[in-house]
This record gives C-alpha cells, sequence and structure tokens, in this order.
C-alpha cells in the first residue's frame, strides 16, 4: 500500500464509499427542493461529529477499538478523513445557504440574524481546524496545529449547539464522548516524583523514569505493555501541554524503569531543555543530571495489536536514525523468544549519520543481537569495519533525509544509557558496519529469497520500518514488488501523523 498525506489506499477507499453513501442520504427523496437539500447537507455533516471525537479517544475504552482491534495511530488516518468529510457537507450547506439568500435579495437582512451568525462563525472555525491540520501546517509548527485543534474542538459545540435546534441530540452525543475522553486520559496520568533528566550532547536529552512496584502489578498497564509502545509526559507545572509521544525504548517489565531520548526542539521538547539549562551552566560534568517530577500518561501504540511475530518465516526491521527506538525494544524481544538457531530469520537494518549516533543501543544489546545488525554509515568522516558502500544505495543528502523526518524527531524519544562521559563509545566487537545508504532494493530481495538453509521459500514475511517518510515509501515500493508475485506480507511503519 503506498501512503499519502491523505492516507493509505485502504483509508481512501473506507473514506470515499462512506462519503458516497452520505450523499446518497442527502439527496434522497429532496427533489427538487433547495432548501431541504441545504439543510440535509448541514443535518449529515453534524451527525458525524459523535464518531469523529469517538476516533480520537486515546484508550482501550472505545467501543472502535474494541471491534476492530485498531489503535489510536492505527484509527487516527480515519479520523482525519471523517473530518475532511464532515468540513465538506458543512461547507456546501453554508455555500447553498448563503447562495439562497443572494439569490432572494436577503443576505442583508438575514445577516444579522443569530442562527446565521453562528452558522458562519461555525464553519469559519471549521474551516480553520481543517487548515491548520494540512500536513504541511504540522510539520512546521506541531504545537499550533495542536492548541487550534483541541481549542477549536471545545469551541465548535456550543456554537452548533445554539445554531439550530435539531442539531443538538448530536452536539450532545459530541460533548459527552469529549468529556470521557478528557477524564480517562486525566485519569490515567501518573506522576513520578524522581524523574532523571540529563543532558547527553547538543539538543539530545536522557530521561530516566524509575517505576514503583504498584505500577508493575498484574493490573497496571505497564505490566502489559509491549515493546514499540510510547507514553505522554509532562511537568506538573505544564501538565496541560501532554503533546509529545515518547517510544519507550527499554523494556519496563524488566528494567522497572523507562528511559526516553528528547530531541529538543520546541513545544514540550523545548520546555524539558530549559529544564536542564541551569545544571549545564553550573555543572562542570559531561553529562549533567537534574531531578524532576514528571506526569506521565500511557503506554499507548499499535505494537498492542501486533500479530505473533514469531509465527513468520523472515522478519526484517529498517531503522533511520532515531527510528531504532522503536525497532531496538521489538528486536530484543523477538531475539529472546526465538532459540539460537532460529535467530537468523530476523534480520535488523540501521542506517545513522555517524557510529557514533548509535552507541546508545550496544549496552542494551547482548553479543548475539550485536552480531544480527548491520549498521550503515552515512558521514564520510565516521570510521566503519567495512567500508563498501553499497551501489544502490539512496541518493539523497543527509539535509533531505532529516527533513523529510523532522515530525518524527519532534515527536519521538530513543533509548539512552547512562553516560559518565561525552566521549563516544568504541564499537563493540563483531558489529558489521557499512559506508553510505542501505540498497533497499538488494536487501528486500535477500529478504524474500530462498537461503541455502531453506527447505521452502519463505512464504510469511513481517517488515517493520521506523524513520524518515522517504525511507518508508521507499522500502514499501520494494516489498511491493514481492507482494505482486503472490508473498504473505505483515507491514508496519512507525510513524507520528497527527
Amino acid at each position: 500500500m503506498i501512503e499519502y498525506h491523505w492516507g493509505t489506499w485502504r483509508v481512501l477507499l473506507i473514506a470515499s464509499i462512506w462519503n458516497i453513501w452520505l450523499c446518497v442520504l442527502a439527496v434522497n427523496d429532496t427533489g427538487d427542493d433547495y432548501l431541504h437539500l441545504t439543510k440535509r447537507f448541514g443535518i449529515i455533516g453534524a451527525s458525524q461529529l459523535p464518531l469523529h471525537y469517538l476516533l480520537a479517544l486515546k484508550s482501550s475504552w472505545s467501543p472502535i477499538t474494541y471491534l476492530t482491534r485498531l489503535s489510536h495511530e492505527e484509527l487516527n488516518p480515519y479520523h482525519r478523513a471523517l473530518g475532511r468529510i464532515i468540513l465538506l457537507f458543512l461547507s456546501l450547506h453554508a455555500s447553498f445557504y448563503l447562495n439562497f439568500f443572494i439569490q432572494k435579495s436577503l443576505l442583508t437582512k438575514r445577516i444579522c440574524d443569530l442562527d446565521v451568525i453562528l452558522g458562519l462563525l461555525a464553519i469559519t472555525t471549521f474551516l480553520t481546524l481543517g487548515t491548520t491540520a494540512l500536513a504541511w501546517v504540522r510539520k512546521r509548527n506541531y504545537f499550533l496545529f495542536f492548541v487550534i485543534h483541541v481549542a477549536t474542538s471545545i469551541f465548535i459545540l456550543p456554537i452548533l449547539y445554539f445554531h439550530v435546534t435539531h442539531l443538538r441530540i448530536y452536539i450532545l452525543e459530541s460533548a459527552i464522548i469529549y468529556i470521557i475522553l478528557i477524564a480517562q486520559r486525566n485519569i490515567s496520568v501518573r506522576t513520578i516524583p524522581n524523574a532523571k533528566l540529563t543532558h547527553l550532547s547538543n539538543n539530545l536529552l536522557s530521561i530516566t523514569i524509575p517505576l514503583p512496584p504498584l505500577y508493575l502489578s498484574s493490573n497496571n498497564k505497564f505490566k502489559e505493555s509491549q515493546p514499540g509502545q510510547h507514553i505522554y509526559l509532562s511537568l506538573p507545572s505544564h501538565s496541560h501541554l501532554r503533546l509529545n509521544p515518547f517510544t519507550i525504548a527499554n523494556l519496563p517489565q524488566k528494567d522497572n524503569h523507562i528511559r526516553l531520548i528528547i530531541r529538543s526542539l520546541s513545544g514540550t521538547t523545548r520546555i524539558f531543555s530549559d529544564t536542564i539549562t541551569p545544571s549545564i551552566t553550573s555543572s562542570n560534568t559531561p553529562s549533567p543530571t537534574t531531578t524532576i517530577p514528571l506526569k506521565i500518561e500511557g503506554p499507548y501504540g499499535s505494537a498492542a495489536t501486533f500479530p505473533n511475530l514469531t509465527t513468520y518465516s523472515r522478519i526484517l526491521f529498517l531503522a533511520g536514525g532515531v527510528g531504532a527506538t522503536f525497532t531496538i525494544p521489538l528486536y530484543r524481544h523477538l531475539l529472546n523468544l526465538h532459540p539460537p538457531d532460529h535467530r537468523s530469520k530476523i534480520r535488523f537494518i540501521w542506517s545513522v549519520k555517524s557510529l557514533d549516533d548509535a552507541a546508545w543501543a550496544f549496552p542494551y544489546l547482548d553479543q548475539h543481537a550485536i552480531e544480527g545488525m548491520e549498521i550503515y554509515i552515512s558521514s564520510k568522516n565516521s570510521p566503519t569495519k567495512q567500508m563498501d558502500p553499497s551501489p544502490g544505495s539512496q541518493q539523497k543528502s543527509d539535509e533531505e533525509v532529516e527533513g523529510e523526518g523532522i515530525e518524527l524527531q519532534e515527536q519521538k524519544g530513543l533509548l539512552s544509557p547512562p553516560s559518565s562521559s561525552s566521549a563516544p563509545s568504541p564499537p563493540p566487537l563483531n558489529l558489521i558496519t557499512h559506508a553510505g545508504r542501505p540498497d533497499l532494493t538488494a536487501i528486500v530481495n535477500e529478504t524474500f529469497s530462498s537461503h541455502h538453509d531453506d527447505t521452502h521459500p519463505p512464504t510469511k514475511i513481517a517488515v517493520l520500518v521506523c524513520g524518515p517518510v522517504g525511507m518508508g515509501t521507499a522500502l514499501r515500493r520494494q516489498v511491493g514488488v514481492w507482494v505482486h508475485r503472490g508473498r504473505e506480507v505483515w507491514w508496519h511503519n512507525e510513524e507520528f501523523g497527527w
């Protein structure tokens, strides 16, 4: 499947079918009655609001999550698609009414009436919400998008409630769902008084969150958390700013703590950077640490609904830069589940600028895990053990790839071990490194082809990728070739495209 900013082909197909069905309902039995059709567009558009709010629930309480087994991240594209449908119907409703007023010379009179004023205010609010939800706005200023999105979601409900009486049932339903959403998120928030915030280098911050035994009890979400999930966190003084999801890059059940790294850019991440700045100024240590209270919410993430990956003939992990914070925990978890003679079925590819960018992972990997990794280093100044640039490697510059991944970098966390020195850690023995970018065509062909120890060609293959948008798109294109040949593939591209 090819993914665009508007969603996958599956999302587009389902949204198109739903849109056609709503259009049929809008025109059914309206005949030549212009005002009847105009009102229908408004009623049907407003009737979708409860479903739209329901798709925004970040909770297993959601009946849609329960019935479909889809996580909030997987339902979010449908939330956005339904939002566009609602905007379309309400825009038609407003346009048709304005056209009617102009044609009948009623605009001057009706523009002063309360229902029309509220109607114009409502469509303006919806257009503002829809515009700021565009992909290019979210990437340029996620904080602005989030604040406007939340504010307009609240602001629009009383406007529509007092606009006309026959919409009130849908507005009340939406308000109830929204209240449940807010209550659920606040109930699930936990306060950790002694989280450790450590400055690593440049704009990277490490956060270690100890988990009391109560948090790992059998009836707690962290006991059932899965590798690859994420949490939201905030300072108590900014508890309303739980905006960014940060990947849990270790195994909380095993380590009794959560470890993250934040790349400080803007918004919530800048708040954490400002918190530790005084410690950096006054400390002579290379990695100053300060203890802070944190509010955490979660864990969330589609990893909770992943299939049993041990049943697949081959598993391919591909990570770009900090994207390895998603793939490393899954890789470690699967190596523990597979017997040693089956670990060759798992392939781990990691593309970084320099070997130092991968150093955070080495202390958490045993020798078997390290031997199964292949790290591609794009920087010419970084030493490698095998300086054989891949002939089909991607030709994009570092700046282009970084630009594609800016939203991912802003909204993800990554694991980092405790550091007592700013000097780079020496690479572990038997680590396979290559110069240049990975040749995705060759990697995919090798993964899907038969090996000398295979009695049959691999039939079921799992592919998991986390990195810049361009990397995921290129890998999907190569995997699609084998899908068309009849191979069964389970595909997951971890990205935050709120």
